[in-house]
């Protein structure tokens, strides 16, 4: 069995080609809880593998790319670590990011991961810029 580190490099592997379906199967807790902050279409809490999945799908379409810059357990069952994420988008818009995520590992899977940003302003200003809202009424549920 993995360790908890080698877990999470091989999400980062596995996500920087392409790979959603190692992810879906192998790595992600059926009911994985994933946190990103912000105040763009794509923060808030995703619930399960499916909606992370379409989360990565969506960094792809924006272009962004992840890079790690060091990784560490963390007790037992958690893993700290710090990536680069960077990437132009089509529109032109720029995102260069330190951040920190914080990862649970349970059963060998990840099971509950919360993203805290070096730069809130800046990755909302990306989001934003990336990705527009439909019109009122249409956005409304």
């Amino acid at each position: 069995m993995a360790s908890n580190v080698e877990l999470v490099q091989r999400m980062y592997e596995c996500f920087n080609r392409g790979d959603m379906d190692t992810i879906r199967k192998e790595i992600f807790a059926p009911d994985l809880i994933w946190r990103l902050p912000g105040h763009h279409p794509l923060a808030g809490t995703k619930q399960g593998a499916e909606e992370v999945i379409a989360f990565f799908e969506q960094l792809g379409r924006a272009g962004i790319q992840v890079d790690l810059i060091g990784m560490d357990n963390f007790g037992q069952d958690t893993v700290v670590e710090v990536h680069r994420g960077h990437g132009t988008a089509a529109s032109g818009a720029v995102l260069d990011a330190r951040n920190c995520t914080h990862y649970q590992v349970r059963d060998g899977r990840i099971a509950d991961v919360q993203v805290y940003i070096s730069d809130q302003h800046t990755v909302d200003q990306f989001f934003n810029a990336v990705y527009a809202l439909k019109p009122i009424p249409d956005r409304l549920a």
